[in-house]
């Protein structure tokens, strides 16, 4: 397939599988239009769906599209889709939508206990990253200290390939977000407030700066360094 093949009129089955092309090197464009007209398909269904529910849980539509998103970035990640577990067995767009809804279910319960502060491990004192630390000052062997000075010097030069504000974005969210148990750990709404003034960049664009950063710094690191 040619990776400037039209997909708009593929069917959902074959966008997934598609997607799952990502780590393909020849095919990793078709992975991402496959993506791309995936989430344009659902998009809507999934916002109608989240907004009304986070108003009654006192959110407002930022959290919706915050959760929306990830809910995508969850099916980039997994693309995987059993249609043999779904209830809906004999209509596969229903099922997908089902099978996002329950995505989004899970993820705004998350961000519910981290707003609750269950395991929450900000403490509002957060700033935005804009260069990378000086290991010189911290203390640790000098061997470590070689490692890490070279991996920095890895993800700056993949960084380099991109635009001063995808540093910030990517040593910013590399800093803060962190994964645990129950989940992932969202940026603070005032620091995310505070990217948006800085950085003149809505949220949804700040999460295509996020996304573009991490997925270069990646390709970069498996190409000339270990992860």
């Amino acid at each position: 397939m040619s990776n400037n093949t039209d997909l708009n009129s593929e069917t959902t089955e074959n966008l997934l599988e598609y997607i799952q092309w990502k780590g393909e090197t020849d095919y990793v464009e078709t992975a991402k239009e496959a993506f791309r007209v995936f989430i344009f398909r659902f998009q809507l269904d999934l916002q109608k769906k989240l907004i009304p529910i986070c108003r009654n849980w006192g959110y407002d539509e930022q959290v919706a599209s915050d959760i929306a998103y990830g809910t995508f970035d969850r099916i980039w990640k997994y693309p995987k889709f059993d249609i043999s577990k779904a209830k809906q067995r004999n209509d596969f767009e229903k099922a997908v939508s089902f099978y996002l809804y329950r995505i989004a279910e899970h993820l705004l319960a998350d961000y519910k206990k981290n707003q609750d502060g269950e395991g929450n491990p900000f403490t509002g004192d957060e700033e935005i990253i804009r260069e990378f630390p000086d290991i010189e000052n911290i203390e640790m062997g000098k061997e470590r200290r070689a490692i890490l000075q070279e991996r920095f010097e890895h993800i700056q030069k993949a960084l380099n390939r991109l635009t001063p504000k995808h540093k910030i974005i990517y040593l910013t969210y590399k800093q803060y977000e962190s994964e645990t148990n129950a989940g992932k750990h969202k940026l603070p709404r005032e620091l995310l407030k505070d990217l948006r003034d800085e950085l003149d960049l809505t949220q949804n664009s700040i999460r295509v700066y996020k996304k573009e950063a991490f997925d270069e710094v990646e390709k970069y690191l498996k190409t000339y360094g270990s992860k």
